[in-house]
């Protein structure tokens, strides 16, 4: 049975069926719900004059059956009626996701509607410092969005999900096809999680600006996790396209650069092999990375525990905590958890400021090593071969990192005499 919620919608948009979760989110029953027209049963709420919620969910199922695509709605506010007071509505926050259901034929014949309501940390996140601040129609603000499209991506990772059709989905229509779907973790570890989460959260919301979530996983885990005295996460890529993410100290991110100097280490281990690499012992003799350990030692780390952080079919990053002194007898209760909340926050920004920050430092190494080339191959200086570089990027209208890719492509280059 799916603890996550959904409604099964036909091409009419009539709901068809409802599983005991939704029923759960909504306070509502199934006799109320099934059959009835989606936007009969959640109507916008009339006090809000600035609502979108039925605009922006009508959209997007339209879009949906036109196209046969799956959309994420992202964050959206939806109050609903409150059964319990005619006329009411309670405040309620969604991070919906739409999905086509199709025929054997490939025709679309309804949408598959699934919900995490994120309402109670909208609700702590937005009254933090008293202030209530959201931006139009109620929505929350840019910060509150980021935070908790990133506890969608976490909630949604904490669950094994089954094929399109989850089971639990009862009601007309329903349950032809429908795939069995258990959850791997313990109750009491899912509140566990959850309850790290919210002190992340919480940490992102009242943070220095300019914090952002991730920056708040690794402030957490150094609060939370004994013995982990550094926190580092990192995009890794090939070469100048690794960025460090986030870091608590100019020591751990020491340490890390430590590694792409010596070429080897923990974190990039745990990114090649897509396994937590677990060091407790730094100065062991059998350590596996001798010019890291040594140079490592030398500043005080005693241990080490990097962590990937993975989409189902590839590493993206690392999440790397540092000892500073002897070492410890195991890894901190906790530090996968941490690992796997990293990795949500990490997947929610990867088409965000992740990825312009990871494009841009990319952008930057190719310029260099191109300013480099040309002033070795050219004998010129480095501000001469910056100088070309910007004129003939500009000359032929494109930008400045295209241009200095293009030179590396046909080294030497060919430069006016």
């Amino acid at each position: 049975m799916t603890t996550a919620p959904y409604l099964l919608l036909d091409t009419g948009l009539h709901i068809r069926g409802v599983n005991p979760a939704y029923l759960r989110a909504t306070g509502r029953s199934r006799e109320e719900l099934t059959g009835a027209f989606l936007f009969d049963a959640f109507p916008d709420n009339p006090e809000d004059t600035d609502s979108t919620g039925v605009h922006n969910l009508t959209t997007s199922l339209e879009r949906v059956l036109r196209h046969g695509t799956p959309h994420d709605m992202g964050i959206q506010r939806y109050d609903i009626p409150e059964s319990r007071a005619p006329g009411g509505f309670r405040v309620k926050a969604w991070s919906p996701v739409n999905s086509p259901l199709t025929a054997g034929d490939g025709r679309v014949v309804g949408v598959l509607h699934h919900v995490e309501d994120i309402t109670t940390v909208y609700e702590s996140l937005r009254h933090a410092d008293g202030s209530g601040t959201t931006d139009g129609a109620g929505q929350p603000t840019a910060l509150l969005r980021d935070v908790m499209l990133a506890l969608a991506f976490h909630q949604r990772a904490a669950r094994l999900t089954g094929p399109a059709a989850p089971v639990g989905l009862s009601g007309a229509g329903a349950g032809a096809g429908a795939g069995a779907g258990t959850n791997g973790t313990s109750a009491a570890g899912l509140a566990r999680r959850d309850a790290l989460w919210h002190g992340i959260a919480h940490a992102t919301r009242q943070g220095p600006p300019g914090r952002g979530c991730l920056a708040a996983v690794c402030d957490c885990a150094v609060r939370e996790l004994p013995g982990a005295d550094a926190a580092v996460i990192t995009l890794q890529g090939d070469g100048a396209q690794s960025v460090q993410l986030a870091t608590t100290s100019q020591w751990g991110q020491r340490v890390e650069e430590l590694q792409w100097i010596t070429g080897c280490g923990p974190s990039l281990t745990a990114f090649v092999t897509g396994e937590p690499v677990l060091v407790p012992q730094l100065d062991q003799p059998s350590t596996r990375w001798p010019l890291f350990t040594d140079a490592a030692c030398r500043i005080g780390v005693g241990a080490a525990f990097a962590y990937p952080l993975s989409t189902a079919s590839t590493t993206v990053g690392t999440l790397t905590l540092y000892h500073r002194g002897r070492g410890l007898a195991k890894p901190p209760a906790d530090a996968e958890v941490f690992a796997q909340i990293a990795a949500a926050v990490l997947l929610a920004d990867l088409e965000g400021d992740i990825t312009a920050r990871a494009r841009a430092t990319a952008d930057r190494g190719d310029i260099n090593t191109a300013i480099g080339v040309l002033a070795a191959t050219q004998q010129i200086s480095t501000n001469d071969a910056l100088a070309w570089l910007r004129t003939m990027a500009r000359n032929k209208s494109m930008p400045l990192a295209d241009f200095a890719r293009e030179v590396l492509a046909r080294r030497p280059p060919e430069m006016p005499s």
